[in-house]
C-alpha cells in the first residue's frame, strides 16, 4: 500500500538533506500517490509515500508517531486481522486515535514486542520501527515475502527501501557481477540475499534486522515456510473424509477472501480465466456488491479472454479488459525493468501484468485480489503430475506389495530432486557447471532445497513427504519470484495486490494435506499434460460448488506469452553494438560481437534485458532512447 525509505548515518552528526529525502519520495511516489511525508533528525532520515486503503484521513499518514513522540513507524502492507488485534489492546486500556491498521501495528510493537507481534500478524508487511531515544531501528518483512524490503548495510550508513531505485540519491550504484553471471548461466534471477546491485540485498521473508546508530546490524529470521509443516498434522488429515477436507478448504477460502476485501477504498480482482482466480471471483462476488474484475487479453491463439468472459457472464459482472499485442512485449520492456529492478526473464508475463494494473488504476480501483499461491500449495504445475499411466500403475502394485508407499527419490537430502521450475539453474549443483551457477547466486536455491529436505526426511520416506517437498520448493523461490512480479508491476501503477490463497492457516492446511488430495488418479481427466491425473483436485472440488464445470475442471494453461519464442522473435546483432554489456564485463567490441553471435536465443534475450537494465536501472538513462533501440532492432513475426 506504500513506499518506505530510511537512512541511518553511523558517523555523520548532520541532518540528512531534506531535498534528497524529497527526491527519494518522488522516486517512490508511484507506490503511494495519496500522501508524501519526510522526517529528518541528526543522522536519521525517513520517507513515506502513501496509497490510502484504510482510514483515508490525514491522521493516518506516516511516518506515524506514538502519543509520546518516541516511537515512529514507516510501514508498507495490510494487516487483515488488525481489528481483532485492536480489541486485544483496548482490553488493556490502550486508546486509539485512528481506525487504521498502522496505529494497531505500532501499539502492538511498543506494548508486546517485535517477536510477539509478528507471530500474531495475518497479512503482508514490510516495516521499520524507529526509537528516537535509543537511536535504533527494527525492520521486519512478512513470512512469504509479499512486500519487498531492500537493505544497504555498510560501515558509513544503513539504508532501507521498498525499491532499490529509491536509494539512488544516497548510494552510488555498482553492478554485482556474480549475480549477473549466475543469471546468464541459467539462474532465473535473485529473490533473496544478493541483488544485481553491489552491497544491496533483500531482507529475507520472515526476517528481521535490529540496528543501533554506530553499531553493527543483527539479523534474524523469525519464520520460514518449512515451519508450517508437521508430520502429525498430515496423519490427522488422512483420517478425515474427502468431503470434510473440501469443506475445510472452502471455509478457509471464504474467510480469507472476506478479510482481504476489507478496505475504505475500492477493491477489485484479477480474472485470468483460470481455476484459481475464478474461485476467488466467485467467492468475492458474495461479499462485494459491485466487484470490478480485470483481464489482460494477450491477443493471439493463446488468448484466455473467452474463459474470462465466461466467468464474468456466469457471475453477472462486467469484465474490463486490456488488449496486449506482440509489440507491447518489446515496447514495455524498459518500463517493466525500471520497476522490476532486475531483468524479468523468468516472468515474461510482466508486461501484461503492468498493463492490466494500469487498467485497474484508470478505473479508480486501488487493490486487487490475485490467485497467486494456489499452484504452489496444491501442485498445479504440469511437470508435477505423473505423465505415464503404465509406470504409475506398476508403481502402485509395488506399493501394495511392500505395504507402504515409497518413491524412487533418494532419502539423501543432497541428492533429492528439486521440484521447482526447470529454468532455475544451479538448484541441484549436480554438475560442475550447475555448482558454479549456484556459487554465483550464493546458493540461494541450493541451500534452501537442502535445508527443506534435511527437515522433512526422517526414518520414513513417503509419497506425502515428497508432496510436501514439492510445495515447499514452490512456496520458496518460485513464489518469491511471482510475488516480486506482482508487487513491482502492480505498484508501478499504484495498485496493491492481495493474495487470499496465502492466508497462513490455508497454506498450513495445504502444505500438510496428503498428496492424493492435490494430484489424484481420475479416469475422466484428459489433461494433455497428464492424462488420467487431476491436478489441484481439492480446489476443483471447491470450484464445482461455485463455477460451471467448464471452468472448475478447465485444463491449466501457462500465461499466454509466445512473443519471446525463438520461432517468432528476432534480435538483430546490431542491438548490441556499443552496448553496456561490453562495459559490464570489460569486453572489446569484437569480444561483444563474438558473445552475441554465439549466444542461443534465450541467452540473447537475457542479454537484451540485461542491456536494458544497465541503461535504465544502473546508469539512470532515459527509457525513450533504449526503447527506440529495441524497436529498431527487435521484431516479432506474426503468429
Amino acid at each position: 500500500m506504500c513506499g518506505i525509505f530510511g537512512v541511518l548515518w553511523h558517523e555523520k552528526e548532520s541532518i540528512p538533506d531534506t531535498c534528497r529525502l524529497k527526491q527519494t519520495a518522488r522516486l517512490l511516489q508511484h507506490r503511494g500517490p495519496d500522501n508524501t511525508s519526510v522526517y529528518a533528525d541528526v543522522g536519521v532520515g525517513l520517507v513515506h509515500t502513501r496509497l490510502s486503503l484504510l482510514d483515508l484521513a490525514a491522521r493516518s499518514n506516516q511516518p506515524f508517531w506514538d502519543k509520546q513522540k518516541r516511537y515512529c513507524l514507516v510501514y508498507n502492507g495490510e494487516i487483515y486481522n488488525f481489528k481483532e488485534l485492536r480489541v486485544e489492546l483496548e482490553q488493556s486500556a490502550i486508546q486509539f486515535r485512528t481506525t487504521s491498521d498502522t496505529e494497531v501495528l505500532l501499539e502492538w510493537l511498543i506494548n508486546r514486542g517485535v517477536e510477539a507481534t509478528i507471530a500474531k500478524l495475518e497479512g503482508m508487511f514490510a516495516f521499520a520501527l524507529y526509537d528516537s531515544v535509543e537511536k535504533t531501528f527494527v525492520l521486519a518483512r512478512d513470512r512469504f515475502g509479499i512486500k519487498p524490503l531492500f537493505i544497504y548495510d555498510e560501515d558509513d550508513a544503513f539504508v532501507f527501501a521498498s525499491e532499490i531505485g529509491a536509494m539512488r540519491p544516497w548510494i552510488k550504484f555498482k553492478p554485482d557481477l556474480l549475480s549477473i553471471s549466475s543469471f546468464l548461466q541459467g539462474f532465473s534471477g535473485p529473490t533473496r540475499g544478493y541483488t544485481f546491485f553491489e552491497n544491496i540485498k533483500f531482507l529475507d521473508p520472515g526476517g528481521t534486522v535490529k540496528i543501533r546508530r554506530g553499531e553493527g546490524a543483527r539479523y534474524n529470521r523469525l519464520f520460514a515456510v518449512d515451519d508450517l509443516w508437521r508430520r502429525e498434522e498430515t496423519e490427522e488429515l488422512k483420517r478425515l473424509r474427502p468431503d470434510q477436507l473440501v469443506d475445510r478448504v472452502d471455509e478457509l477460502l471464504h474467510k480469507s477472501v472476506k478479510s482481504q476485501l476489507f478496505a475504505d477504498a475500492p477493491v477489485g480482482a484479477l480474472c485470468s480465466g483460470g481455476l484459481d482466480s475464478s474461485i476467488l471471483m466467485a467467492l468475492a462476488s458474495k461479499y462485494h456488491n459491485n466487484l470490478a474484475i480485470f483481464h489482460a487479453n494477450v491477443v493471439g491463439p493463446l488468448s484466455e479472454y473467452e474463459a474470462a468472459a465466461h466467468l464474468a457472464k456466469h457471475l453477472k459482472i462486467e469484465l474490463k479488459s486490456v488488449e496486449v499485442h506482440d509489440q507491447d512485449f518489446i515496447d514495455r520492456m524498459p518500463e517493466v525493468i525500471e520497476h522490476y529492478s532486475h531483468p524479468f526473464y523468468p516472468n515474461a508475463h510482466s508486461a501484461p501484468f503492468l498493463m492490466v494494473s494500469q487498467l485497474v488504476r484508470s478505473n479508480n480501483v486501488k487493490a486487487i485480489l490475485s490467485g497467486e499461491g494456489a499452484d504452489e500449495c496444491y501442485l498445479g504445475y504440469s511437470w508435477l503430475a505423473p505423465t505415464n499411466i503404465q509406470k504409475w500403475l506398476n508403481f502402485r502394485k509395488m506399493a501394495v506389495r511392500s505395504m507402504r508407499v515409497t518413491t524412487n527419490e533418494s532419502a539423501d537430502p543432497i541428492k533429492s530432486r528439486y521440484w521447482g521450475p526447470v529454468i532455475v539453474g544451479g538448484s541441484h549443483g549436480d554438475t560442475q557447471a550447475e555448482l558454479m551457477t549456484a556459487l554465483h547466486n550464493r546458493f540461494e536455491v541450493a541451500n534452501e532445497t537442502t535445508e527443506s529436505r534435511s527437515r522433512v526426511f526422517g526414518s520414513n520416506n513417503t509419497r506425502d513427504d515428497h508432496s510436501v517437498l514439492k510445495s515447499l520448493d514452490l512456496l520458496n523461490y518460485n513464489l518469491r519470484s511471482l510475488l516480486h512480479r506482482n508487487d513491482s508491476m502492480g505498484m508501478a501503477a499504484s495498485i496493491e495486490s492481495r493474495f487470499p490463497f496465502l492466508d497462513t492457516e490455508l497454506v498450513k492446511l495445504a502444505l500438510n494435506m496428503p498428496y492424493k488430495y492435490k494430484i489424484r488418479f481420475s479416469p475422466s481427466s484428459f489433461d494433455r499434460n497428464h492424462v488420467f491425473f487431476r491436478d489441484k483436485w481439492i480446489l476443483r472440488k471447491v470450484g464445482d460448488r461455485y463455477l460451471p464445470r467448464a471452468l472448475s475442471q478447465r485444463e491449466k494453461k501457462p500465461f499466454p506469452v509466445n512473443a519471446y519464442s525463438p520461432r517468432r522473435m528476432h534480435i538483430s546483432p546490431r542491438f548490441f553494438e556499443n552496448s553496456h554489456i561490453g562495459e559490464l564485463f570489460g569486453l572489446s567490441s569484437h569480444q561483444t560481437k563474438y558473445l552475441t553471435e554465439k549466444a542461443t536465443h534465450d541467452l540473447k534475450l537475457k542479454l537484451t534485458q540485461l542491456e536494458v537494465w544497465s541503461h535504465v536501472c544502473l546508469n539512470d538513462r532515459g527509457k525513450e532512447a533504449i526503447k527506440r533501440r529495441l524497436m529498431d532492432h527487435i521484431s516479432v513475426i506474426s503468429s
